[in-house]
C-alpha cells in the first residue's frame, strides 16, 4: 500500500473558526471582524493499494470564492488534474473517487473528474439538499458542483473498531469508510491498514490539527458540538487499541507525519 498526500492550493482561516468561542457565540464569531491564520492546506489523498486507484477529496478550484471565515489562494495549476501529474497520474488513472463531505474544498474539484462517479455517504448527500445547507450554499456562493456524478453509498458493513459503522472500499478490507460525524451529520473518514499493520486515517474536516483531537474540541460549524466530541473521543478510543496515524485535511504537519508514519 502507498498512500500520497497532494495539495490543490491552500485556505487561510478566521481564529474563531480554529478556536471556537462556547455557546451562541461559536458560530456568529466566523461573521465578525477577526485574526486569520496562516496559509493551511488543502490535501487529497491517492490510496495506491492492490492494483487499483483511491482518491479521497478532489480539492478546491481557482474559481473558489472567499467567505467570511475563509480566504483561498488557488491557481488553475494548483487544481487537481496538476496534482495527480505530481505524481505521474492522470484522472483516468483514477478507479474511485469518494469524499470525506461536501464542502467545497472537498469537493469542487470534482469537475475535472468526467463522467466518473464519485462516492458519497448518503446521509452526506441527504443533508447537503436540506434546508440549512442549501441556504448557506447560496449566501455563501458555494454551490454544489454542476454536473457531478455524487453517487451515495450506505456504511452497512458494521461496527469497526471504535468506529460505529463501517463500509469496505477494498475486498481485502485494509481500506473502508468509517462513520465520523460532527462537522457535518454524513462526514465520513477513510481507514487504511498500512502493510506495518497501522491505521491510517484519512480524516477530512473531523479536525483541523491533531491538537484539536487531542483536546477534543468541536468546531464551529458542525451543528451538534457533543456529537463531533463523541466522534473525537471514538477516535482517541480506537487509537488506545490501534496504532493510528492521524491525517487531517488541512493540518500542516499532515505530511510529515504520514512520512514518518507517527501515531497518536
Amino acid at each position: 500500500m502507498r498512500l500520497h498526500a497532494l495539495s490543490t492550493g491552500t485556505v487561510r482561516v478566521k481564529d474563531s473558526f480554529l478556536f471556537p468561542r462556547p455557546g451562541l457565540r461559536r458560530q456568529l464569531a466566523l461573521f465578525t471582524p477577526g485574526e486569520f491564520s496562516d496559509p493551511l492546506p488543502i490535501h487529497v489523498w491517492v490510496i495506491e493499494h492492490d492494483g487499483r486507484r483511491i482518491l479521497v477529496d478532489t480539492g478546491e478550484t481557482a474559481a473558489a470564492r472567499d467567505i467570511p471565515f475563509a480566504r483561498f489562494a488557488v491557481a488553475p495549476e494548483d487544481e487537481l488534474p496538476s496534482a495527480l501529474a505530481s505524481i505521474g497520474l492522470g484522472i483516468g488513472d483514477i478507479d474511485e473517487v469518494v469524499l470525506t463531505h461536501m464542502h467545497g474544498d472537498h469537493m469542487d474539484g470534482a469537475v475535472h473528474l468526467g463522467d466518473k462517479p464519485v462516492l458519497v455517504s448518503r446521509e452526506e448527500l441527504a443533508y447537503q439538499h436540506t434546508a440549512m445547507p442549501r441556504f448557506f450554499q447560496r449566501v455563501l456562493r458555494q454551490p454544489i458542483p454542476p454536473g457531478v456524478d455524487f453517487s451515495p453509498f450506505d456504511l452497512d458493513g458494521g461496527p469497526f473498531g471504535a468506529f460505529a459503522a463501517s463500509r469496505r472500499l477494498t475486498d481485502d478490507g485494509r481500506v473502508l469508510a468509517v462513520a465520523t460525524p460532527g462537522h457535518t451529520p454524513g462526514h465520513i473518514s477513510i481507514l487504511c491498514i498500512d502493510d506495518e499493520g497501522r491505521h491510517v486515517l484519512l480524516a477530512g474536516d473531523v479536525t483541523d490539527s491533531l491538537e484539536q483531537l487531542r483536546s477534543r474540541r468541536p468546531d464551529a460549524v458542525g451543528p451538534k458540538p457533543k456529537v463531533h466530541v463523541e466522534t473525537l473521543d471514538r477516535i482517541l478510543a480506537h487509537a488506545r487499541d490501534h496504532p493510528l496515524v492521524f491525517l487531517p485535511s488541512h493540518d500542516p504537519e499532515s505530511v510529515a507525519r504520514l512520512a514518518a508514519s507517527e501515531t497518536v
